[in-house]
This record gives structure tokens, sequence and C-alpha cells, in this order.
């Protein structure tokens, strides 16, 4: 069942497709180098990255919720695509191929520990690979470029695809609003991160969770903070809140042979 930890992941994920359409290996679209992470930046950290002109994107929680439930709690199937992306791993590299289809879980396991990245509507496989490769970052070194994820540090590389056969059930659902941070050291340079992230997020309407279920993301607000700009820090808020359903899911089997009774 999708939490507060699995939305943001999926929001990490989109906003670094945003930053770098063409893989964590290509250039960024500003030609920033750039850091997309959840939580809030260490001060040390984020003092480094200015000097060194990195640029940090910052996925945070805020305080607001609201309990939004208003759904029965029949339990009803998730549709199952037919697969249409490839997945094949080699060596310390995993390519992706074909087209994306909805819901589906991309998953590459390093070493024994599995990373697993919800497919989006629009995903095609440079955009999963660029997702992978930024949630394998945050344990063992990783790039893409184009549709293909690299762990050079990879003894054993795995890449699975899944779909769904289960059937689901909501028991609560709740709107969480989240705060996407970026951190320059220029105004120049929060102008053209900002911009390319604004037209981006603002067209989403709906995320894809790793159970399949659905949140739908809204716009809420916008600032620029410049007080600190004598420390060389210029920061752009972006206010989203997500809706989305806490679950509880069940596997079932397809049917392959019916049976009837007949009574006088």
């Amino acid at each position: 069942m999708p939490d507060l930890s699995d939305v943001e992941t999926v929001l990490v994920a989109l906003i670094t497709q945003i930053v770098y359409p063409y893989g964590t290996a290509s250039d960024s679209v500003t030609g920033d180098k750039m850091k997309v992470f959840r939580g809030w930046p260490i001060p040390g950290n984020l003092d480094a990255d200015l000097k060194a002109g990195v640029v940090n994107i910052s996925v945070f929680p805020m305080d607001n919720e609201q309990n939004v439930t208003r759904f029965s709690t029949d339990w009803f199937e998730l549709p199952a695509p037919r697969i249409t992306l490839t997945a094949t791993a080699s060596g310390t590299a995993v390519t992706f191929d074909g087209t994306a289809c909805c819901p589906l879980n991309a998953a590459v396991t390093v070493n024994g520990k599995p990373f697993v990245y919800p497919l989006q509507a629009k995903d095609t496989p440079t955009s999963v690979a660029t997702a992978l490769a930024t949630l394998i970052n945050t344990t063992f070194a990783a790039s893409s470029s184009g549709p293909v994820v690299t762990v050079p540090g990879a003894t054993k590389l795995e890449t699975r695809l899944g779909t769904f056969g289960n059937i689901i059930q909501e028991v609560k659902r709740q709107k969480k609003s989240f705060r996407l941070t970026v951190w320059c050291n220029a105004p120049l340079v929060r102008d053209g991160v900002a911009s390319a992230l604004d037209s981006a997020l603002g067209e989403l309407t709906d995320i894809s969770l790793t159970d399949g279920s659905t949140g739908h993301i809204r716009y809420q607000r916008t600032r620029s903070i410049d007080t600190a700009q004598k420390s060389m820090l210029y920061r752009r808020d972006f206010e989203y809140s997500v809706e989305f359903p806490t679950t509880i899911t069940r596997r079932v089997a397809t049917i392959v042979a019916e049976q009837l009774n007949v009574t006088n």
C-alpha cells in the first residue's frame, strides 16, 4: 500500500525526469549539475553544493493534511495491461525498450537490493531509466544515458517488469501538501530550473503509485525567497497537494474452469 514515502519517491523521480530529460549522465535542462532528493537539505552539504554550483531540489512533506476518505470499502480489480516495455540486464547495465503501459512496476535489483519505479502515463524507456537511476543512486553509484541505466559497482544486476493481478480495497484517503524547493547560488540559475519545473509539473493531474492505485496532484502556490542572498542562496518553493489512498491488496487467480450447479 502507498504511504507518504511512496509519494515522495514518485515526486523525486518525476522531478529528475524533468531536469534530466536525456538521463542523469547527460546535461540537465540548464546545464547545471543537480541533486534531487527526499527530505530537507543538510546545511553543511547545501553550503558545499552551492559553492560548487550544484543545484539542490528537495521534496519535503508539509504539516497540513486533510482526511478526505469518502469512498466505499468495496473490493475492485486492478486492470492488468499487456506489457509492452522490455528490460534487459547485461553486466552492469540495464536497457529499456518498447513503450510504457500503466499500471506497471519496473524493478532493478542491485546486489540483492530491489528498487521499484511505478510507470507514469507519459513515460518512455529513457524516462524510466532516469527514474530508476535516481532511486538506485541513493544507495549505489548509478547513472542513466538514454534508456540505459549503469551501475558500475554492481556485482549482481537483475531487472523485472511486473503488472498486477490483484484486487484492492481503499481503507482511507488523505490529501497532503508537499514543498518542492529549488536551492541555487544565482537568481538566473534558479529562474531557469524553476521555469522547467513549473511548466512540466503544472500539466500533471495524476501520478501512479506502486500498488497500482492513483494519486491526484494539484498545484497550490509558488514563492521566491532571497533573504539569504548574502550566502549565495536563492530559493524557489513550489507547493503541491497530492490526494492518495491507503489500500490493502489481495492476489487473485484468473478463472480457468467454470462450475455450474443446477437444482430443480
